[in-house]
């Protein structure tokens, strides 16, 4: 679905690419040939008639990319009727046999009841097997004409390189284009920094320029021997700053972290990760602690109950700095290097912990009227939700304590 993020300055905004209908927002290891000879070599055992691998990638794909529409439910008062209504398209990838389909998470979100279009034009219903909102990743699963959907192979993006040739395929409109397929390059790798505000978790995207629209979300991204290399999940719109529009600038999931996700979501319904059982939260300040001003960290604000930081001694108030000799600035560090270990592994936590911590109220708006920035203009609230702010102050010295934790599963 489209989502439009306008903020002041010169932002780029970043908008998931599913169409919606309600609303206004939508193998092995090798050494890389250069895409003229690689081309050149796939062309003599491919059977088409065209010299360009778009042709290829989509005869090999032809039954291994579907469309999925998400509907809702809605209640009739006079008759006492209940209507699914659809609400939303995109696409997916055929991941595994027995009908299991890849999808964004942001496709299938807030849907009732889905449906998945067949490569023969065919709506057949399908089952949310579970979501994984961090990653932005769901699976579907489909039994009526199942043994009609051909998985996809999985590709390398090891084997990647910028300029290479890339191929997308899927349903930029709906159910109208369906079946779309659009061909580009690669034009940078390992974009870490293009959904940080709405992730928790690093990923490493891909960005191309085959040109998706609303409906590509959650379709395939493919090199030119017809591997799925990505799952493409948004793209670049526009500038608030200069009111343009940008083009050719897509993204999409890497398929060792979209594969990664699907086979938990398949096994256990859910992804399994390990962590320290604590609520956290990201605090600013230099990059080295001071008596009265935490360092750049991540502070804990909760420790839970029987969890693996309650066990090894962690407290409330804890800055988390380093863990693993790796220094630690936000969550999305936090979370990125948490996710490469297993349930049971050890890590060693390096956290510091000040003689006096704690929350500290600051104002008191009471019910005075209170002015608050939108962007460019301004907003008005009678102060009632201002009741009270606080926030996270230490003083006196401080000690670094370094801890070591076995993670557990988190639920």
């Amino acid at each position: 679905m489209k989502k439009n993020d306008r903020r002041q300055g010169f932002l780029l905004t970043a908008a998931l690419i599913a169409l919606s209908a309600m609303v206004a927002f939508g193998g092995l290891s090798s050494n890389l040939l250069s895409a003229d000879s690689a081309w050149a070599e796939s062309a003599q055992t491919a059977p088409i008639a065209d010299n360009s691998p778009a042709v290829y990638v989509t005869q090999k794909n032809a039954n291994s990319v579907v469309g999925i529409e998400t509907s809702v439910d809605s209640w009739n008062r006079a008759t006492g009727d209940v209507k699914s209504t659809p609400q939303s398209q995109g696409s997916g990838v055929v991941i595994a046999e027995g009908g299991y389909v890849l999808t964004n998470n942001h496709v299938v979100d807030g849907g009732d009841s889905y449906s998945v279009l067949m490569p023969d034009g065919e709506k057949v219903a399908a089952q949310l097997l579970g979501v994984d909102s961090s990653t932005d990743l769901a699976v579907l699963k489909v039994d009526e004409k199942a043994d009609q959907l051909v998985p996809v192979t999985i590709g390398r993006t090891d084997e990647l390189l910028v300029g290479s040739t890339v191929v997308a395929i899927g349903n930029p409109g709906g159910e109208v284009l369906a079946n779309t397929v659009t061909q580009g390059i690669v034009s940078a790798l390992e974009r870490t920094s293009v959904n940080e505000s709405k992730s928790l978790r690093r990923i490493k995207y891909i960005q191309h320029d085959a040109a998706i629209s609303s409906g590509n979300s959650g379709g395939g991204l493919f090199n030119y021997k017809g591997e799925l290399v990505g799952i493409n999940t948004m793209k670049y719109v526009g500038s608030s700053y200069y009111g343009g529009t940008y083009e050719g600038l897509g993204f999409a999931i890497p398929v060792e972290t979209a594969e990664s996700i699907a086979k938990q979501i398949m096994e256990n319904g859910k992804v399994i990760r390990p962590g320290l059982g604590v609520n956290v939260t990201n605090v600013e300040g230099p990059d080295e602690p001071m008596n009265n001003q935490p360092p750049q960290s991540v502070a804990i604000m909760n420790v839970n109950a029987g969890g693996a930081a309650e066990e090894a001694g962690l407290r409330q108030y804890d800055f988390i700095y380093e863990v693993d000799g790796e220094r630690i600035t936000s969550m999305m560090d936090l979370t990125s290097l948490l996710d490469q270990h297993q349930t049971g592994d050890t890590v060693s936590v390096t956290v510091v912990r000040y003689q006096q911590a704690g929350m500290v109220q600051t104002q008191d708006y009471g019910s005075y009227p209170f002015y608050f920035g939108y962007g460019f203009g301004y907003g008005y609230d009678n102060g009632s939700s201002f009741a009270a702010q606080s926030e996270l102050q230490v003083r006196g010295g401080y000690e670094m304590v370094t801890v070591d934790v076995t993670l557990k599963a988190l639920e």
